[in-house]
């Protein structure tokens, strides 16, 4: 689940808003590619500085997992989940098996620290083309 850090959502609550929903519905939604900056264009060096704010939080309830930041720290972090959407599919046609495509999300400035209730710090999000059983 994905929410910005000001709304403040009570992730303790979680479990019950969740048993108040139903089974829902799939939906789908577009997100414009000038949403996104361009890779180049990102000041990494920054999320380091001890006044940068707009890092990614990670955490935990009732076996969901929680991404919460800024308008900023999603764009710049879902530049790399947009790479890892449009290369991916064709990495293995042009590295063959056994090839690995994935991106790393980090929380925080520091990669590597633990998130609240011992949520890892850093997300490995691996792209499988076929999934096994």
């Amino acid at each position: 689940m994905l929410a910005h850090h000001s709304l403040r959502f009570p992730t303790a609550s979680w479990k019950e808003v969740r048993a108040r929903l139903g089974r829902g519905r799939p939906h789908t939604t577009a997100t414009p590619d000038d949403d996104f900056p361009d890779e180049s264009s990102i000041d990494h060096r920054r999320r380091t500085w001890p006044t940068y704010r707009d890092h990614l939080a990670f955490d935990i309830a009732v076996h969901t997992l929680f991404v919460t930041g800024s308008p900023t720290a999603f764009r710049e972090h879902g530049t790399a989940l947009r790479d890892l959407v449009t290369r991916a599919p064709s990495h293995s046609h042009h590295h063959p098996p056994p090839s690995h495509f994935c991106v790393e999300l980090s929380s925080g400035p520091w990669p590597g620290t633990r998130a609240r209730r011992g949520v890892p710090g850093q997300l490995h999000i691996q792209y499988v083309g076929e999934w096994r059983a």
